[in-house]
């Protein structure tokens, strides 16, 4: 009988943006680094945080697309949660078409990102969740807030919106205006560095709880738990997710410090889109795949 092993689900997202996070499961996936394949008990699940049509689609207008694109690697030996953001703007070429990665739910083609991240990132999974905003909100209202240090301020200059670089207790609309604010010189990196940051900091209250508190959270979420949409069974994992503790994290961005990635304009129609495309040429992952595997811990 194969040994129960350490899952990883988002606790609220894009987290971007996870609505659990650890739990155990009984089944073993394999995860493929570097040169070789290798069993093991870790565990890695695609996340799209989203506004969706409906309620969550307040939140932006052109709902549908990935506001967040995560892949969660946990690693058993280290009990580390690696946070890989893959940027929304990255030019891609799936089953024949191309498009920005930010559009893979609507033109589904989640499992041709499936497939192609091991080339991507060194690593494979056939399991994803996507997430409507709307749950990241509910999610940090009913943990009472949460607590978070900014390591740089954070404007919107639409509403004149602002937090200063520091700490802030964050409830569930501070939370969403943060993990979807681009505004600053490093565009959606900015906004990816916060998402792993919110989802630290969800995680950190979430294990604050007791068994009964953490009981308790579940069931108020359980309705917007069934909302996500996702090509596993949710429900029979999240009551584990209560025994989770000591669970550490380590943030990977491909920002353009990194040299990985150049921007670019993309020819369409009569017109052309902003894009991002890896330095080494479209659709090239090889350096990017190399980066990511050394920073996992």
């Amino acid at each position: 009988m194969p040994k129960k092993g350490i899952i990883l689900i988002s606790l609220a997202l894009i987290g971007l943006i996870i609505l659990s996070a650890l739990v155990f499961s009984r089944e073993r996936i394999y995860s493929f680094l570097g040169d070789g394949n290798k069993k093991s008990e870790d565990l890695a699940i695609l996340v799209l945080g989203e506004v969706a049509p409906g309620e969550g689609g307040r939140w932006h207008e052109a709902s549908g697309l990935a506001d967040a694109i995560l892949l969660v690697y946990f690693r058993a030996e280290s009990k580390t949660v690696n946070l890989i953001s893959l940027p929304r703007d990255l030019f891609v070429t799936f089953g024949g078409e191309q498009f920005k990665l930010n559009e893979v739910s609507r033109r589904d083609k989640i499992n041709d990102l499936l497939v192609k991240l091991p080339e991507m990132t060194g690593i494979k999974t056939d399991k994803y969740i996507e997430i409507d905003l709307e749950m990241i909100k509910k999610a940090v209202d009913e943990l009472g807030g949460i607590d978070v240090l900014l390591p740089a301020g954070v404007f919107d200059p639409v509403s004149g919106y602002y937090l200063a670089k520091g700490p802030h207790h964050l409830n569930g609309d501070d939370t969403v205006w943060l993990i979807r604010n681009r505004t600053a010189p490093e565009g959606d990196f900015f906004r990816e560095r916060n998402q792993h940051l919110v989802i630290e900091a969800i995680f950190k209250r979430f294990n604050e709880l007791d068994t009964q508190g953490r009981t308790a959270l579940f069931f108020k979420l359980l309705p917007e738990i069934g909302k996500a949409k996702a090509n596993f069974s949710i429900g029979e994992l999240v009551p584990e997710a209560r025994e989770i503790n000591n669970i550490k994290f380590n943030s990977i961005v491909l920002g353009f410090e990194t040299k990985l990635l150049q921007s670019t304009s993309i020819p369409w129609g009569s017109g052309a889109f902003y894009a991002l495309v890896p330095s080494a040429g479209i659709d090239n992952y090889t350096e990017i795949k190399n980066f990511i595997q050394s920073q996992i811990k």
